[in-house]
């Protein structure tokens, strides 16, 4: 087969020795079948953001961050390099969730190279030594898929207890290899401790796994298999070895907000306590709420008339000035070599005097 432009630059540095032949095309990468290091591998070339059809890909990225702080700033601002980051931190996304969940025991492709946003990983053959199928392309009997849904919560486990949630686990995602369904697809896992979707994806890929299950064992009730993982991750329980029961009670107890408050409230006393004896601001920390007293004032025609006259009068006296030593009129200082700004204090006071400019006359008007 012709060596197709996206793999040109890894055969010209010796990676590719030969392209076999495509496998498949996804709605976010094309593979293929290649010879690579004297055996067969799959190539996964990731397409262009304006070529993916990937939905809800904000829903993914959240609490994603990158190493480099100025490309962190360029993305959040979506600036071209920052989209072009984007777009770089996408793509390996995968590689680094298939070393972090291969070293957690999950099984999972092994990836050998990614280069100029081509992953070379390992091939999943099925029990005839060819490319294995997707589980949604295999017919099995109920006891079959029993053990495989078995299997499948458990890699689901594993990965939760590593801190990752697939986001799209599906029988499409799931290659049927010689030893077992091997999980692949990875571009859109998530950090279940950093991103606030996580515990909705999870129970999304649980339902899916069974809905699976339904289609060969159609008797088999669901069971709330994915609450009660994500219960037993945040409270710090889970294991690689947890064995799920299918048995979860949400809690009915209410939510102390006002315990929460306070420890908010305590939380940034001590740090306003901390900052001052460092001599450090504390603008940005947000303060305790305080209690404030409410007077409703009557509103009947004459209370409001009280009201202004009170009101007129306050604005009367907050609008005099002091008047400067000897009893003169509101004087603003003049400047170099002008007269003084007079403003008459009664009836019959001196003119209303404006600065003249340096050696001019005053400006006056007549009172």
């Amino acid at each position: 087969m012709r060596i197709p432009s996206s793999l040109m630059s890894l055969a010209d540095e010796g990676l590719i020795e030969e392209v076999v032949r495509p496998l498949m095309s996804g709605k976010e990468a094309e593979v293929f079948l290649v010879r690579s290091g004297g055996e067969l591998r799959v190539a996964k070339v990731y397409k262009e953001a304006h070529d993916r059809t990937f939905k809800n890909r904000a829903e993914y990225t959240e609490g994603r961050k990158v190493r480099n702080s100025r490309d962190q700033r360029a993305i959040n601002k979506r600036s071209r390099h920052g989209r072009a980051q984007d777009e770089a931190a996408w793509r390996s996304t995968e590689v680094d969730m298939i070393f972090r969940l291969h070293s957690a025991g999950v099984r999972v492709p092994i990836p050998h190279h990614f280069i100029d946003g081509v992953l070379i990983m390992e091939l999943i053959t099925g029990a005839d030594g060819s490319p294995a199928p997707r589980l949604a392309e295999v017919r099995l009997n109920p006891d079959e898929a029993v053990r495989v849904f078995d299997r499948l919560l458990a890699e689901a486990v594993r990965m939760l207890s590593a801190g990752v949630v697939h986001g799209d686990l599906s029988d499409f995602n799931v290659l049927m290899g010689a030893d077992g369904p091997v999980v692949i697809d990875f571009p859109q896992a998530v950090d279940a401790s950093s991103n606030q979707n996580a515990r909705k994806l999870l129970l999304r890929d649980v339902d899916n796994l069974q809905r699976f299950l339904s289609r060969f064992a159609p008797n088999r009730q669901p069971r709330p298999y994915a609450q009660e993982m994500w219960e037993l991750y945040a409270c710090s329980q889970l294991t690689p070895e947890t064995r799920l029961s299918g048995r979860f009670r949400a809690s009915s107890r209410r939510v102390d907000t006002e315990a929460v408050l306070g420890l908010i409230s305590d939380a940034n006393r001590d740090e306003r306590r901390r900052r001052e004896a460092q001599g450090r601001s504390m603008r940005g920390v947000s303060s305790p709420p305080r209690e404030v007293e409410v007077v409703i004032l009557p509103n009947g025609p004459r209370d409001r008339a009280r009201r202004n006259a009170q009101g007129a009068q306050a604005g009367s006296a907050a609008n005099t000035r002091p008047a400067h030593a000897g009893g003169a009129a509101n004087t603003r200082p003049a400047h170099a070599g002008g007269a003084a700004n007079t403003r008459p204090a009664q009836a019959g006071s001196a003119a209303n005097t404006r600065p003249a400019h340096a050696g001019g006359a005053a400006n006056t008007r007549r009172a």
